[in-house]
């Protein structure tokens, strides 16, 4: 099992708003990351989402695979030539915004569950990074879809 660097030391986010605890999987070849969520029951958003039944909020999720998406960039470079040929760590201290996203969330998430993140680097153009993206809990899919990712020169 290889050792990957902890997602603190690629993503700007931290907590209450780090949605990822762990990479699991890199494959630059594929330009493809797998990474994890422990969904904690004391995270927060689950006492007034939805009191008395908690669920993880769609939003959250879609941050979640968004952080995900940044990891790949950070762990592998900035676009796809670096994700080629790019020394891994090339993408660290950058900041990537989201820009969009058109995802379905297709079940709850309930606290206390592992939320599996995947992302695939589908195109890059000019700092903009379009990624097929899922989230899965116990290898069922419960949001799927694509997002695009911005690169700071595109929004300041």
């Amino acid at each position: 099992m290889q050792n990957y660097p902890d997602v603190k030391d690629l993503l700007a986010h931290r907590a209450p708003f780090l949605f990822v605890s762990r990479i699991i999987r890199v494959d630059a070849d594929a330009h493809s990351i797998e990474a994890e969520f422990d969904i904690d029951a004391n995270l927060p958003f689950f006492a007034g989402h939805f009191p008395g039944k908690p669920i993880m909020p769609g939003v959250l999720m879609l941050e979640a695979m968004a952080q995900a998406s940044g990891l790949l960039l950070g762990f592998t470079g900035n676009g796809c030539a670096a994700v080629e040929g790019g020394a891994a760590g090339e993408g660290r201290g950058r900041i990537y915004y989201l820009a969009s996203s058109n995802v379905k969330f297709l079940k709850v998430v309930n606290p206390g569950s592992l939320l599996t993140l995947r992302s695939e680097l589908r195109r890059e153009f000019e700092g903009l990074f379009n990624f097929a993206v899922g989230a899965f809990v116990g290898g069922i899919p419960v949001a799927s879809g694509t997002l695009v990712l911005a690169s700071q020169k595109n929004v300041e």
